[in-house]
């Protein structure tokens, strides 16, 4: 390379999220409907979404019936969000290894769920205010 024409590529990263994310006490978790098998220990959660890790068999197909978002913990319940799916990944990294756990008859494997939520009413807007302000541990 010549003295002088130095040459420096820098990925930067954008942040396209509009609302700031906040970690989750152990103990909040969340289920996309009342009967879903997918329920999970909430990661983070925002004014605009939330991402959660559950276990999933091998075999269990999305079948895109499920609208909704439960959250409970300790009485608090935010009932029928609305929401749209961003990612569901397997989860891959040091926190789970082994993310396959063999269970009686079926594999079953660690996955995260990250969805936004959709157009929310005044209550619910309220209650997930008072979820993030009693529920967090701070900006993640």
């Amino acid at each position: 390379m010549k003295a002088g024409k130095m040459s420096c590529q820098v990925k930067q990263t954008v942040e396209r999220r509009r609302y700031t994310r906040y970690g989750v006490r152990e103990g909040a978790y969340a289920a996309l409907s009342p009967d879903s098998a997918r329920m999970g220990q909430i990661i983070d959660i925002s004014r605009g979404g939330l991402c959660f890790r559950y276990i999933a068999q091998m075999d269990q197909s999305d079948s895109g019936q499920e609208t909704h978002v439960f959250v409970g913990d300790e009485g608090i319940y935010l009932e029928k969000m609305p929401n749209r799916l961003i990612e569901d990944v397997p989860v891959e990294d040091g926190a789970f290894p082994g993310s396959i756990i063999m269970g009686s008859k079926t594999m079953r494997v660690m996955r995260q769920r990250r969805v936004s939520f959709g157009e929310l009413t005044g209550n619910q807007v309220a209650q997930l205010e008072y979820f993030i302000q009693h529920r967090t541990t701070g900006i993640v």
